[in-house]
């Protein structure tokens, strides 16, 4: 080992190396993960500024403690932990109520107009109506397609608590939507 101009040497590698690739890494996460973690935050929150925040935070973490990365085994359970984390660190902190509507509509249906505009309006009314633990659950099944088991692990409950709620409240969801 020695020292350059470069940086510590470390087995060939650069202090500076080491940075540059934990850049590399952060940049590569938040290109695969950004959006999908903002639209989780915003189903918890209700406000794009404070999912920003909550994602961000996330990020700024992992930037601080980039060596821990490699010890991490399944880095998409990983991120979105850390976001609810952050969304109801937020939410504590804040004390905000559970109406988390408008945010999450605008998010999710980002789609390009088309003639079920109306229908749009009932997913966004019934969305509305669910308890937040209900609406999480939908948004990392049906948007961000996690398993149960990893929405289990991700919330902190049983597997059966999340498959009830999703049943629950895709019910709810079918009645707004007169599917039944």
């Amino acid at each position: 080992m020695e020292e350059s101009d470069a940086g510590v040497m470390t087995l060939g590698v650069t202090m500076r190396d080491r940075t540059n690739a934990g850049e590399l890494i952060l940049e590569q996460l938040y290109d695969q993960y950004a959006h999908a973690l903002f639209r989780y935050a915003v189903s918890l929150l209700n406000s794009a500024e404070d999912a920003e925040d909550a994602v961000q935070e996330v990020f700024v973490k992992i930037a601080r403690e980039h060596r821990r990365l490699s010890r991490i085994r399944n880095m998409k359970a990983y991120l979105f932990i850390a976001t609810r984390n952050s969304a109801y660190t937020l939410l504590r902190s804040r004390k905000r109520g559970e109406n988390l509507h408008e945010e999450l509509c605008s998010d999710l249906l980002t789609r390009p107009a088309s003639q079920d505009d109306l229908q749009s309006d009932a997913i966004c009314k019934g969305f509305a109506t669910l308890p937040i633990e209900q609406r999480e659950v939908l948004v990392l099944h049906i948007y961000d397609g996690l398993t149960f088991k990893e929405i289990a692990k991700t919330i902190g409950s049983s597997i059966s608590t999340v498959t009830s709620r999703y049943r629950y409240g895709i019910e709810k969801m079918r009645k707004v939507l007169a599917l039944e």
